[in-house]
């Protein structure tokens, strides 16, 4: 892996919330954040994740679209209902157009596994950003 920088600026903001139902991918997800230099707390249960948002603030949400119980969308348009400024990244594996559109018309961006920390990273820096005027 390549060199990363640390981001200063994010000491002491609000964690990243990752949110993957499959321990290995939670981590593997985690640990490239952390690798960034970003504040991480992952769980492997949706509804542990709703209950943290409910508690405390996040800069972010990383979720995996394929979880028993509660599907990625559902679990952003729920979190979204209590923090509706919360961002979201749905992560799923082999997306089809149906999950494309639904997670278009939700809002979210969508990364298809298996994805390079490269484009996670980008993807979260994005997000983090705001969003393009464009897109208003």
């Amino acid at each position: 892996m390549a060199l990363q920088l640390l981001r200063p600026q994010l000491v002491g903001s609000d964690p990243i919330l990752v949110v993957d139902d499959d321990p290995a991918c939670c981590e593997a997800v985690a640990a490239a954040l952390r690798g960034a230099g970003y504040r991480v707390e992952a769980v492997c249960d949706p509804v542990v994740a709703g209950r943290r948002v409910a508690e405390r603030s996040y800069r972010l949400v990383v979720s995996d679209e394929c979880m028993p119980g509660i599907q990625g969308m559902a679990l952003i348009a729920c979190l979204r209902r209590a923090r509706p400024e919360l961002p979201a990244l749905l992560i799923a594996a082999f997306p089809d157009q149906s999950t494309r559109a639904k997670a278009r018309a939700l809002g979210v961006p969508l990364l298809p596994k298996p994805f390079k920390v490269e484009a996670l990273l980008g993807a979260v820096e994005r997000l983090l950003a705001g969003p393009p005027a464009a897109q208003a």
